[in-house]
């Protein structure tokens, strides 16, 4: 599974901090610095799990399994806004 910033969501970066606008160009999502780290690793081709062990030595204080939740939340929160893709492989048959 790979978890990606939408096509069609347009972003910029404005200091620590990255200012989204959804597909529509109706809603805009703004991130702190932590959520902008997150944002711009969202390559299509890391899951949770990845992710955090990318980004484990750019946090202080927190454990691998810590950031996979923090970063499973936000990425919940960004599909609900319809920002990202999240490509979950297919179930068994």
């Amino acid at each position: 599974m790979g978890i990606g910033r939408k096509s069609g969501v347009t972003y910029e970066n404005s200091g620590d901090i990255v200012v989204i606008l959804d597909e529509a160009g109706s809603e805009l999502t703004s991130l702190n610095a932590v959520g902008s780290i997150v944002w711009h690793e969202l390559d299509g081709h890391r899951n949770v799990e990845q992710l955090a062990a990318d980004l484990l030595n750019r946090f202080e204080g927190v454990t691998a399994e810590e950031l996979a939740v923090d970063i499973e939340l936000f990425v919940g929160e960004l599909a609900e806004a319809d920002l990202v893709d999240i490509d979950r492989p297919e179930a068994d048959a």
